[in-house]
């Protein structure tokens, strides 16, 4: 569970749930609203499946509106023709606690429930663990970087790369795992410390500084994509400034069900000393 939870927070930064209330924010009126349960579930191989489902709320707070009751939903997810009922953990979680459900690669799995008398469901499949996933180097040197001035050296990058025969979707993230990690970034605390590339169909990525918010030990995480979730991240940071809904594959909801699977690197990141030869990439 404490794997499932925390990838798909790196993953997407915890910004669904935001994103949709603003989305029901807009000043649109008691009979423009549409109480719709918003789902956030990111199933990955050998973990349990977690469930979140949250709500839209109004602009207008002071609409007297009677919304679903979040926490006692039958949640389902059907695999191999087999009905699995999720246990709930209040707070809009459902989680299959026992591991009863096998989450396995290219294996296909349906989510639904009833919410305010209509039927919610949404499908996905487990798509296959990247393939040959290595780096140029495993260790980049540069100096701390300035806030008013963050440009280090344009020659400092460490090049990734992986076997994309098909052209699917795959998102590069990173995140340090050191404790009391020391920030590339002069006399800054990053906003939000985990970097993501844009959903890419190549092979390879250019990792550069600005994609590190902290010295030491990062976790780079090549994460394998459905292209259901490719649109929503898309349309997510496309649409974020517009206050629309952006895309998603729940029937009679919003948000996203989808099936993730990664390979991860590790790679040490070393502030370089003033005054020091630089050395921006050691084998």
């Amino acid at each position: 569970m404490r794997k499932t939870r925390f990838l798909s927070i790196v993953l997407f930064s915890g910004c669904i749930l935001m994103f949709f209330l603003m989305a029901g924010c807009q000043k649109s009126g008691y009979t423009d609203f549409e109480d719709l349960p918003v789902i956030e579930s990111y199933l990955f191989p050998d973990s349990p499946i977690i469930v979140k489902i949250s709500q839209k709320i109004p602009y207008d707070t002071t609409l007297n509106l009677t919304l679903g009751d979040i926490d006692h939903l039958s949640i389902y997810i059907t695999y191999h023709d087999q009905e699995y009922l999720l246990e709930s953990l209040g707070e809009g979680v459902y989680i299959d606690s026992a591991g009863r459900i096998p989450v396995l690669e290219d294996s296909n799995y349906t989510l639904k429930f009833q919410y305010q008398g209509s039927s919610v469901s949404s499908s996905t499949t487990i798509p296959s663990k990247p393939h040959d996933f290595i780096a140029s180097a495993y260790t980049i040197t540069f100096a701390q970087m300035d806030s008013a001035n963050a440009m280090p050296p344009s020659s400092t990058s460490i090049d990734l790369s992986w076997t994309n025969t098909d052209e699917s979707y795959y998102l590069v993230t990173v995140f340090c795992v050191d404790t009391n990690a020391v920030p590339t970034i002069k006399d800054s605390v990053p906003d939000n410390p985990v970097s993501s590339s844009m959903p890419l169909r190549g092979s390879d990525y250019e990792l550069r500084p600005m994609m590190f918010s902290y010295f030491g030990k990062n976790r780079v995480i090549l994460s394998h994509i459905n292209p259901e979730y490719s649109t929503f991240y898309q349309g997510w940071m496309n649409n974020t400034q517009n206050y629309q809904e952006p895309p998603t594959n729940i029937n009679n909801g919003l948000g996203i069900f989808t099936g993730i699977n990664t390979d991860t690197l590790y790679i040490q990141v070393i502030k370089e000393s003033r005054g020091s030869p630089r050395d921006s990439l050691i084998p």
